[in-house]
């Protein structure tokens, strides 16, 4: 059995689309541009040498996207799960998932 990584990684990325996730209720899969990324200080940073073309898909959970529009910026912390997903922090802390509208 593989042990996961306790790993976690900054992220600002504008809203291009997104549907409800494939295997988790009450998540969205959703695709972004990624503007920036960055490591969290303290933990592993396996998400950013990933990026290879400006795309990303993720899993977010619908209740943080209520009301938010496509174009919008979102900064947000997200880590790679060991099924090779990447999913944002389900509960962030105040401050950690902030959303600009366009």
């Amino acid at each position: 059995m593989v042990q996961a990584v306790e790993n976690l990684t900054a992220l600002t990325l504008r809203l291009l689309s997104r549907t409800a996730h494939p295997r988790l209720d009450e998540w969205d899969l959703v695709t972004c541009q990624v503007l920036a990324s960055r490591p969290v200080p303290g933990v592993a940073d396996l998400i950013s040498a990933g990026i290879t073309d400006s795309r990303l898909s993720l899993g977010i959970r619908r209740e943080l996207l209520q009301d938010v529009m496509l174009g919008a910026t979102l900064h947000l912390r997200a880590r790679l799960g060991s099924s090779g997903d990447i999913l944002a922090e389900p509960h962030p802390a105040t401050g950690d998932f902030r959303v600009e509208q366009p």
